[in-house]
């Protein structure tokens, strides 16, 4: 299995500081590669430590809610429960609100795409074979590939949008709804009203 650690990252940034000898080029792969891969590892802490909380948590929940029957330990197995549970949730709504590990796979997908890219150019395989267009192919390859990490990253913030809209468009429409069964059954009672007198003949 693939690792992809925080060591392994940095051998592979010696690796290119050593064998990429044109300057601009090695400074444009060196700062794709160090900026995906700090993002990479940030998220995909963050996405661990929540993942973490979520399991641990609600098993100090059940501790405390066995102890809770002994002698003075009640109110406060209670109010610890309270705080696990709090903390629990608000930890699983973090990572499902800003999607850190989406963003991890997204910024570590792109950083070996940008690996395997470098791989054949210091190679010089395939689209780098040809010394003239070298570089400009490589360069070009690595634009290709941060735009559309950039278009991901896009998508990825418009639906992470969308699903904090949709709860306040569905309570929007439920109040709608409410509304107009509202009107609808009080015309049903002014109609009822206005048949009722007219049947016992008094004056609207």
């Amino acid at each position: 299995m693939r690792s992809f650690s925080y060591n392994n990252d940095m051998e592979f940034l010696d690796m290119v500081d050593e064998y990429v000898t044109d300057d601009y080029v090695r400074r444009c792969l060196l700062g794709s590669l160090e900026w995906y891969m700090v993002m990479y590892h940030k998220y995909k802490f963050r996405y661990h430590v929540i993942s973490l909380l979520g399991l641990i948590l609600p098993t100090f929940v059940i501790v405390f809610n066995d102890i809770q029957d002994f002698e003075g330990m009640h109110v406060f197995c209670k109010v610890t429960i309270s705080v696990i549970s709090a903390v629990a949730a608000i930890a699983n709504g973090l990572g499902s609100l800003y999607k850190w590990h989406e963003k991890s796979v997204g910024y570590r997908s792109c950083t070996e795409q940008i690996k395997c890219e470098a791989v054949y150019y210091m190679a010089e395989i395939g689209d780098y074979s040809d010394p003239e267009l070298r570089d400009s192919n490589f360069l070009e390859k690595i634009e290709d590939i941060a735009a559309k990490e950039n278009e991901g990253w896009s998508q990825l913030e418009l639906k992470r949008q969308e699903d904090d809209i949709a709860p306040i468009e569905e309570e929007q429409e439920e109040g709608k709804r409410l509304k107009k069964k509202k009107e609808e059954k009080h015309g049903r009672k002014e109609k009822n009203n206005a048949r009722h007198d007219h049947c016992t003949g008094e004056e609207i």
